[in-house]
């Protein structure tokens, strides 16, 4: 993974873009947490996270995708519960 970071920084050193550090972060699925690598980008150090949110969705380290279906029900519930309540 460090590789394809470091060929990430040469990249956008040659194209004159930049890598916003501040919004760049790093999961390591299947992990306890412990012993894990420590990514950079162009010298900045990649912080660590236990989730990732894409499109909507949450991954957790531990793909526990139980998590991730109760995140997804909280707003359908809760409409459910307003038109309940509308409806009486």
């Amino acid at each position: 993974m460090q590789i394809m970071l470091s060929r990430l920084a040469v990249y956008v050193r040659n194209k004159h873009l930049i890598v916003n550090n501040s919004k760049s972060e790093a999961v390591h699925f299947n992990s306890a947490g412990e012993n894990v690598p420590v990514y950079d980008v162009s010298g900045a150090t990649l912080h660590q996270k236990v989730s990732l949110r894409y499109l909507g969705i949450i991954f957790y380290r531990t793909l526990n995708m139980a998590k991730s279906a109760e995140h997804a029900s909280r707003p359908f519930l809760a409409s459910a519960y307003r038109i309940r309540r509308f409806v009486r």
